[in-house]
């Protein structure tokens, strides 16, 4: 897994970027941060099912979540909207977004769907 952390203009905020698989995400104090999921697709990690318990609990406790997913990727389609459609989050706004570029035209990637998530308590 690689991060890198950077320091965000403003009151001292940082931002840490995770790649890799979930389980090495530590856990936070409730709200206390956001979660930001691009590309989300999430696979099986070992034994683990896609969406397990680790990811929920992130979900849960972030301030705010964001989500971004290609449209058209059956796998992230079929994943999203049992996150979009919890008790415990609202969603703030939602839209689609094509891009316009030749690399990824004729791929599933090109049209692109954004959540913005909070707590609904």
């Amino acid at each position: 897994m690689q991060q890198a952390a950077s320091t965000l203009p403003g009151a001292g905020e940082s931002l840490l970027h995770l790649s890799g698989p979930s389980a090495s995400i530590r856990q936070h104090q409730r709200r206390s941060c956001g979660l930001v999921l691009l590309g989300y697709s999430q696979k099986p990690y070992g034994s683990r099912k896609p969406s397990g318990q680790l990811l929920s609990s992130l979900i849960n406790n972030a301030h705010n979540v964001v989500i971004d997913h290609a449209a058209e990727l059956d796998r992230a389609a079929s994943q999203v909207p049992s996150i979009v459609e919890r008790r415990t989050i609202s969603v703030r706004c939602s839209f689609e977004l094509l891009v316009a570029d030749e690399e990824i035209a004729d791929t599933p990637f090109a049209s692109r769907c954004f959540y913005i998530l909070h707590p609904s308590n």
